[in-house]
């Protein structure tokens, strides 16, 4: 007895109420049908249906081992498609979406390259800062940063995504190193509205979690024009790593306050589900893991 085709003929019959229609579900006849639920209900030892000439219902047993029998059935599918996935080759076009600027900078340069390698792909790259829907809009895989809400949605972290509070060695000589957080209130703040409250800054004090009100004369959507900013001694930022890292090692930027910062952010992958994960998601995944390991030590 294979104890896999009985429990599907088994979830077929009571799917469709009939032997004859579990039969044609399956591809198979009324007869081998029946056969292979008998042949199941001996295994188990106990009756999962009640016959009757007209009709078919669930015996009590047959109730409590139809829930358990469709969650395995989908688990052993599941599992079926994941290791044909595993030797499938990667095909068809691969729509993905990006926050802007570190798309622009991190990974509209490495597309070429996958195509390169993966030949029968196509790329689709959406660059917007709004928060898409994946299912509704139809991509395969959005690239996030930061602090991920709870979904059904699966998420792989690529790269860590550090947050620097940052100012000229300049503007810092002329207005002073703040020591504490609450110094803040003495400078320019640079505010980059795309940080969810970007006029309210976190800070980590003696291990709690606090938010700092901010303020400043310049306010902009964009962490590139945050930088520029900065750079012109105009006051202090808040600035993602992957933007000011050069900046930071070459001197022009000096951070501040890095022992209060409380900032723990990621870049993540995120597609619709584990199952049936087809080919193309996964090795563009696993590419922009190993990619992305290259250059985000420096950020």
């Amino acid at each position: 007895m294979n104890l896999i085709e009985c429990m599907r003929a088994f979830a077929a019959v009571v799917e469709t109420g009939s032997f004859t229609k579990a039969g044609q579900k399956l591809d198979t006849s009324k007869t081998l049908a029946s056969k292979k639920v008998l042949a199941l209900e001996n295994h188990l030892g106990t009756r999962l249906l009640n016959r009757t000439t007209r009709s078919l219902s669930l015996t009590e047993s047959g109730r409590l081992f139809h829930d358990r029998c469709v969650q395995v059935l989908g688990d052993v599918d599941e599992l079926e498609a994941l290791m044909q996935n595993q030797v499938a080759e990667p095909r068809g076009q691969l729509s993905v979406t990006a926050p802007s600027t570190f798309g622009e900078m991190y990974i509209a340069p490495l597309m070429p390259k996958f195509r390169e390698r993966y030949r029968d792909v196509t790329l689709d790259l959406s660059l917007t800062d709004r928060h898409v829907d994946l299912v509704d809009e139809g991509f395969d895989v959005a690239l996030r940063i930061g602090d991920l809400p709870s979904s059904g949605l699966i998420a792989r972290k690529l790269a860590p995504a550090p947050i620097h509070v940052c100012a000229t060695p300049a503007y810092l000589d002329s207005n002073g190193r703040p020591q504490q957080p609450a110094d803040l209130a003495r400078h320019q703040c640079i505010i980059d509205s795309n940080f969810r409250n970007g006029t309210s800054w976190p800070f980590k004090i003696d291990n709690e979690r606090i938010s700092l009100s901010v303020d400043g004369a310049l306010s902009v959507n964009s962490a590139r024009a945050a930088k520029t900013y900065v750079l012109a001694d105009a006051g202090i930022a808040l600035c993602p790593g992957y933007i000011v890292g050069d900046e930071i090692r070459d001197g022009s930027l000096e951070p501040v306050l890095t022992e209060f910062n409380a900032f723990d952010l990621n870049v993540y992958a995120l597609n619709n589900s584990k199952r049936n994960l087809a080919p193309k998601v996964r090795v563009f995944v696993d590419y922009l893991v190993s990619e992305l390991a290259k250059v985000s030590a420096d950020w």
